[in-house]
């Protein structure tokens, strides 16, 4: 190659490297400068590429700002939404228990059971809906960094049985059994009311895609680690879909088969952590999922 031909090179070369940083020392003088016409064109086109680069970037930048931004507008609007949402639904649900009350305790005669099965079917949507506008107020939590752990000295065990006794209605509505093998007490510095969301959300999952199969619950401690674990025998996770079913929005069933906005796993995985835990997940598909959750149990 003539030593001009490969002079050239070099020199196209330097700029592309130079381009490739975000600068380019071609100017319109420069090209005009160049005595080959065929050069003026490549260094002319060095330097619409470059132009063209820049403009993207910037385009870039200002599109992810507006991301931004409005990702800022819709965490502050579920924020206020959720929480304005918050005291008619306590109202709601404190008429309806005063209703049931009167029902069954102040009237002369027995209530039907028509009656009493459509307050409780009004009190399961109320609940329900409670729960939607709690997870909402958890993303804003911990969108916005104010998740706080306030531990105290408690009995593991006596807190799945909680929940276990909570569920237990819910699971012969969907043909599941739940069975919580209780070993002895598991004492600890754990947060009460973040280890019950946690549970809460296991094993609302577990009733919903456990087929109406059965449910076991159970809880260990290895040293100073504290064990708890959520068994189905639902249609599982397969193995792809196992590491997305923590982040948000995100699910392995089809969102037009199973209610829910994706949001538990990717909650309970927050809380967690935040608890200085792990979470994690055994499935295979059509065979079942266990969810195991491990938090130490200092201070």
């Amino acid at each position: 190659m003539p030593s001009d031909e490969l002079r050239l090179v070099e020199r196209v070369l330097e700029h592309i490297a130079e381009i490739g940083t975000g600068k380019c020392s071609i100017t319109d003088d420069s090209i005009a400068a160049e005595a080959d016409p065929g050069v003026q064109q490549i260094f002319a086109g060095l330097l619409m590429l470059h132009e063209d680069l820049q403009y993207s970037q910037q385009r870039q930048t200002a599109l992810l700002e507006e991301l931004r931004d409005a990702v800022r507008a819709r965490d502050e609007f579920l924020s206020v939404a959720s929480h304005e949402l918050r005291t008619p639904i306590t109202t709601l649900t404190l008429q309806i228990d005063g209703l049931s009350r009167m029902l069954h305790d102040q009237l002369p005669i027995a209530v039907p059971d028509k009656m009493s099965r459509r307050l409780d079917v009004t009190r399961r949507q109320v609940d329900r809906l409670a729960a939607l506008v709690s997870t909402l107020i958890d993303v804003s939590r911990i969108t916005s960094g104010r998740v706080q752990v306030a531990r105290q000295l408690a009995d593991l065990v006596e807190l799945i049985r909680v929940v276990a006794e909570r569920f237990g209605e819910d699971a012969l509505r969907s043909g599941s059994s739940l069975r919580f093998e209780r070993p002895g007490p598991i004492w600890g510095n754990f947060d009460v009311s973040r280890i019950d969301q946690v549970l809460t959300n296991l094993v609302a999952n577990a009733i919903r895609y456990g087929r109406g199969r059965p449910i076991v619950v159970g809880a260990t401690s290895v040293g100073q680690t504290a064990r708890f674990w959520v068994q189905d025998q639902g249609i599982g996770i397969a193995p792809e879909h196992q590491a997305r079913i923590f982040q948000r929005y995100e699910r392995a069933a089809p969102s037009t088969n199973y209610a829910g906005l994706g949001l538990g796993l990717w909650i309970s995985r927050q809380l967690v952590e935040a608890m200085g835990g792990t979470i994690g997940v055994r499935s295979e598909a059509a065979a079942g999922s266990t969810f195991t959750v491990e938090i130490p149990r200092g201070g």
